[in-house]
């Protein structure tokens, strides 16, 4: 890339020197005349664009005019009204081809990567001479060849320009030089960002674009001054690019206090710390997701699990160990981590599916299975119920729904309806005057008050989707007990249950909607 830059220049200096006094001219036509006749053609500079028209300097004379919208040609009014941005739409990846190998840890390698035996070899700039991997630690479907990767992974600054350059061919606009010069500065090569500038500016570029990469050249000389500061801005992104994004913003905490940035240096600080920030926070998102399943999964390594023990730790441990997870990728503190996840914008994330599956949808998470399942007598007429009512098969339905249907409240034990609590309850008064019945006045408020209580949880329940109409779902003639169930169950069913008990009860994810056992989450 270097070696092209000398020539480079020199085009855009003689194309500068050819025509130094076309800079910023153009032509504008004016808008035609009421009778028809053709609007005339004037040569000049557009210098300033306003609401209600534009500054233009003419040519012939060195003047300058004001020209309302109405006075000149539809087609210019339009181009000055929308003008691009500058920094609208760059493209600042360079992408390569190459290899992922998705780890059961969470973690992602990307480089070169070769199947030896029973065992992936990955190459990267970072593992030179390679890094073995068991294939029994890589996820199932986790290894993804032939696919684009960052070019910084497997090539050097120097090398990722270049290639960046070739992408881009062929060069004919400052915007792409602009394009070249955000990408190398990105990586630290602040002198080779400053060359791509000065090419820009002496190809002429529109009034906006001109003011970016003067502005951008000033911040670069800057930037080039005080390249203590720049070394820190480097290292804090090689380690961000590791995901040890909070050692990243420590160092960076550091730097501050050592060299005291000012000025363009103080905003690239800035720059830098938020866009580390911003990436820690997207980081953190992702595999908040990922992390479920997987943390999930290792404890399902345990035969013994029985499912009330899953379900009480999906409620109580499992976001405590995915937040460990992260914060130990990451360098983070586990507060933070669950803070940032907690922010989340749920309106840039993609919908989440989960499950129960309908073979596991029993009473203890809100479906219409008895978890002490349902068995033929002998004689193959009636379901076997359980011994005791009011329990899950017992005769009388735990917490009836609207026509009947039996369903649970939720995957706690002990969980009721609410009623009113010991202060709102009917209590028998002491004996006054050899009478203890309660008054007409006080079993009606007994009455009343029950009634709105349970009105209020039926309410609250059919908010969290716990109130689902389960009349259509049919108890099968012989279904297994949910213990006997989970024994049968792989360690993958079985993590993705206990997942689904989080999303559903455990309070921080969002349910978007819920059918039966299927539910959409962010």
């Amino acid at each position: 890339m270097i070696h092209r830059l000398p020539f480079l220049i020199v085009l855009a200096v003689l194309a500068l020197v050819a025509q130094a006094s076309l800079v910023h001219a153009e032509q504008i036509k004016l808008a035609d005349a009421p009778d028809g006749t053709k609007g005339r053609f004037l040569q000049g500079e557009v210098v300033e664009v306003k609401p209600d028209g534009f500054t233009f300097k003419l040519t012939e004379t060195g003047g300058v005019i004001f020209l309302r919208w109405n006075q000149v040609d539809s087609a210019l009014k339009k181009r000055l009204l929308n003008e691009k941005d500058p920094d609208e739409g760059l493209n600042l990846e360079v992408l390569i081809d190459g290899a992922r190998l998705e780890l059961a840890t969470g973690d992602v390698l990307m480089g070169t990567v070769v199947l030896q035996g029973a065992n992936y070899v990955v190459t990267n700039l970072d593992s030179p001479r390679g890094k073995t991997i068991a294939s029994e630690d890589v996820l199932e479907g986790g290894y993804m060849p032939n696919v684009k990767i960052p070019a910084t992974v497997l090539k050097t600054p120097e090398e990722t320009l270049k290639i960046a350059e070739e992408q881009r061919a062929p060069l004919e606009s400052a915007r792409q030089f602009y394009e070249l010069a955000r990408i190398a500065d990105r990586m630290g090569l602040y002198e080779a960002a400053k060359d791509y500038v000065s090419i820009g500016l002496g190809m002429t570029p529109d009034k906006k674009l001109q003011t970016r990469l003067e502005e951008y050249n000033v911040r670069l000389d800057e930037l080039i001054r005080q390249r203590d500061l720049l070394n820190a801005l480097t290292e804090a992104r090689k380690a961000a690019a590791k995901h040890v994004y909070q050692l990243a913003l420590n160092s960076l905490n550091d730097a501050k206090k050592k060299y005291n940035p000012t000025g363009e240096v103080l905003v690239k600080f800035e720059e830098t710390y938020n866009e580390i920030n911003d990436d820690f926070s997207k980081y953190v998102i992702t595999e908040w997701y990922n992390q479920l399943k997987i943390v999930a999964r290792n404890k399902t390594k345990d035969k013994k699990l029985t499912w009330q023990e899953g379900r009480n730790w999906a409620l109580r441990e499992l976001e405590n160990e995915v937040r460990q997870a992260i914060a130990l990728r990451t360098g983070g503190e586990i507060n933070d981590i669950k803070a940032r996840f907690v922010a989340r914008v749920k309106e840039e994330i993609s919908m989440k599916k989960i499950s129960f599956e309908e073979t596991g949808f029993y009473d203890v998470v809100g479906g219409h299975l008895p978890s002490a399942g349902n068995k033929p007598n002998p004689n193959g007429t009636q379901p076997a119920r359980g011994p005791n009512p009011g329990q899950p098969g017992g005769d009388r339905p735990r917490n009836p729904g609207p026509g009947g249907s039996n369903r649970s409240v939720g995957p706690v034990d002990g969980d009721r309806d609410e009623l009113p609590q010991s202060s709102d309850r009917f209590q028998e008064k002491p004996k006054e005057g050899g009478s203890s019945s309660p008054s007409p006045q006080e079993i009606e408020d007994f009455i009343r008050k029950a009634k709105e209580a349970y009105d209020k949880a039926q309410a609250d329940r059919q908010k969290q989707g716990q109130g689902q109409d389960l009349s259509k779902l049919k108890v099968p003639v012989s279904c297994p007990s949910i213990d006997d169930w989970w024994k049968t169950l792989s360690r993958t069913a079985k993590a993705n249950w206990l997942v689904a008990i989080y999303v559903r009860f455990g309070g921080t994810m969002t349910v978007y909607e819920q059918e039966y056992w299927d539910i959409k989450y962010k």
